[in-house]
C-alpha cells in the first residue's frame, strides 16, 4: 500500500527481523550495478544488493543510514523491500569492534590456506567489517 501524500513505504528486513519499517520520500541502495535511487511511482524493480550504505530519506530531509550486506531489493506500487543478511543503523556501528573484526578476518583469511569454506567465511567477515568502517567514514 502506498503512503498517503505520494511517499514510499520502506521495510529493511534481516533474518532476525525488521530494522526499519516506515515511510520515506527517497531510498538509495547499493545494487550490484551501482547505487540505485528510488522515488515514488518508480517502475517495478528487483535487484541484487552488494555490501554498502543504504539510505532512507524522509520527506523532511532527515535520513536514516544503514550499513547493509548482500541481499535483494524490490519496489512495486511504492513499496520498497530491502532483504539483507545484515543491516546496522549508523548510530549502532562500533568502530573499535569493526576494526577488531577486520583484523581477525584478515588473520583467518591467511590461516585458511586451501580450505575454501574457511576462506569464504573469512572473506565475508572481512567485507562486512570493511563495509561498516566505510559507512561510518562516508558520513563524516
Amino acid at each position: 500500500m502506498a503512503i498517503d501524500g505520494g511517499g514510499l513505504r520502506v521495510r529493511v528486513l534481516t533474518p532476525v527481523g525488521a530494522v526499519f519499517d516506515g515511510s520515506a520520500s527517497m531510498v538509495f541502495a547499493p545494487s550490484m550495478a551501482g547505487e540505485v535511487g528510488l522515488l515514488p511511482r518508480h517502475e517495478p524493480l528487483v535487484c541484487t544488493l552488494g555490501f554498502g550504505r543504504t539510505r532512507v530519506q524522509a520527506s523532511d530531509g532527515t535520513e536514516e543510514v544503514f550499513a547493509t550486506s548482500q541481499g535483494f531489493l524490490t519496489i512495486e506500487r511504492d513499496e520498497v523491500l530491502v532483504l539483507v543478511d545484515q543491516a546496522l543503523p549508523l548510530d549502532e556501528i562500533d568502530v573499535a569492534r569493526a576494526r577488531a573484526d577486520l583484523q581477525a578476518a584478515e588473520v583467518a583469511l591467511e590461516a585458511a590456506g586451501d580450505d575454501e569454506v574457511a576462506r569464504t567465511r573469512a572473506e565475508t567477515s572481512r567485507l562486512r567489517a570493511e563495509n561498516l568502517l566505510k559507512v561510518v567514514e562516508s558520513q563524516k
